[in-house]
């Protein structure tokens, strides 16, 4: 019987239904490399991109299920309006954590599960939140949901497996017995209420980290339910002035499984991007992360597994994404 990853029948065999979620998943893209350590070259960011980098995840669908769907009215308009990604897909990781992790490392360190930080310490100190403070460029990760700052166990409607920088020992302060995210991530990873705080006293930082709720990003609520949370949310962004100068991209962290596992949505609106402009080229996680790393002006991470060879997504936009030399 061949398996289906959309449309298991409840009706069949338990050990039927293990066997074909164990044909659908793809982990081919798993790879856990030993991180150089940071080099210290100064940041040389591109002139064009001196505002903020807003970076939105959803979760699990695949492009079929978002584009031209009459669910999704506002993220389509906002596909019409930015540039569109159809080459993309994900690293080939599953479940959600890896991919997270793979957004701000460029590999997931071998984890395959969506374990809390308590069941994953990454002692590494060569990833983007590193990058981002040895540059001295401000970063926040918005959590929607965790209420108190730096949540490291999953509650309520948050899902820490959604929030990357809670893996790196380094970020929470982890000592071996217990985490001090008094020394450095309370300050960076909070609740998304604090994006409206920041928004209005124009203190937004350049790196933006956006995960919606379970209910708000696709995962646990509808289609309907999202686009109707990033209509509310993302005109906020788009308005101000860290935007003009930036860019916002809204991708799905893995595709859904069905009827192919690995084609998530991808677009990126800016006033660089290219308007309605539609992309063929074959791009994934690399491929993101080291696109806003550009932006940003920083080195390619020592993390990953296939190095030089990962090509930034330069047909998206306008104007070069790496500074002249």
């Amino acid at each position: 019987m061949a398996a289906h990853c959309g449309g298991m029948h409840r009706s069949y065999p338990v050990l039927v239904l293990l066997a074909q979620l164990a044909a659908c998943v793809n982990n081919s893209g798993n790879t856990s490399v030993t991180c150089a350590p940071l080099s210290a070259t100064l940041p040389t960011p591109p002139a064009a991109w001196s505002g903020s980098v807003f970076i939105i995840v959803m979760e699990n669908k695949n492009r079929g299920e978002i584009l031209g769907n009459p669910r999704a009215p506002y993220i389509n308009q906002l596909a019409s309006q930015g540039a569109l990604a159809t080459g993309y897909h994900d690293p080939f990781v599953h479940p959600s954590e890896p991919n997270y992790l793979w957004m701000v490392a460029g590999q997931n360190f071998g984890v395959l599960d969506d374990g809390d930080p308590g069941s994953h310490h990454l002692a590494t100190t060569s990833h983007l939140a590193d990058q981002l403070d040895g540059a001295g460029i401000s970063w926040k990760s918005y959590q929607d949901g965790m209420g108190e700052p730096c949540g490291v166990k999953s509650h309520g409607r948050y899902a820490a497996k959604h929030n990357p920088f809670v893996y790196f020992d380094d970020v929470t302060g982890w000592d071996g017995q217990a985490f001090h995210p008094e020394l450095r991530c309370n300050a960076h990873v909070v609740d998304y209420s604090q994006l409206d705080i920041d928004l209005a006293q124009h203190t937004l930082p350049r790196y933006v980290f956006i995960t919606p709720s379970l209910d708000n990003d696709m995962h646990d609520g509808s289609i309907a339910d999202g686009d109707a949370w990033l209509a509310r949310e993302v005109p906020k962004l788009v308005a101000s002035d860290a935007f003009q100068s930036g860019a916002l991209f809204l991708l799905w962290d893995e595709g859904s499984g069905h009827p192919t596992g690995d084609e998530p949505p991808f677009m990126v609106i800016s006033p660089h991007a290219k308007p309605g402009y539609v992309s063929t080229v074959d791009y994934d996680t690399s491929s993101f992360l080291k696109t806003v790393q550009n932006m940003l002006g920083l080195e390619p991470l020592p993390c990953s597994a296939v190095g030089d060879t990962v090509s930034s997504m330069t047909d998206l936009f306008t104007v070069p994404l790496t500074a002249a030399p």
